[in-house]
């Protein structure tokens, strides 16, 4: 069922770190127990570093891992962009009965509508 890109994202994520951000978001799924915080440093309007916190399901840990690889160095116009198709070929996890891998999507939307 799962890919072997999936396996590494789900048992060695690099961005599950503390880090010192300047924006936040969470999102919870409370129907799945699924919890994702999003944590960015932006500087002129580039992501500088990310990192996450996430409770729940394997597909939600290595959506949160992925779409941190996928922002990581991007400018906010471009994570803006970012859709669940990107995640989803980041993770080679195609199975779309699993909508818990837009909880990280979503947070990262919402911590960067803060950018000013």
């Amino acid at each position: 069922m799962y890919s072997e890109k999936f396996k590494q994202l789900f048992m060695y994520p690099r961005y599950c770190k503390d880090i010192e951000y300047t924006h936040t978001a969470e999102v919870v799924y409370p129907e799945h127990g699924d919890r994702v915080r999003i944590f960015l440093k932006i500087e002129n309007y580039i992501v500088k570093n990310v990192a996450f916190k996430a409770v729940g399901c394997p597909r939600v840990i290595a959506a949160s891992e992925a779409v941190c690889r996928l922002v990581d160095g991007k400018h906010v116009d471009d994570v803006k962009h970012l859709n669940e198709e990107h995640v989803r070929d980041e993770m080679d996890f195609h199975d779309k009965n699993f909508t818990c891998v837009n909880a990280p999507i979503e947070a990262v939307k919402k911590a960067i509508t803060k950018v000013e």
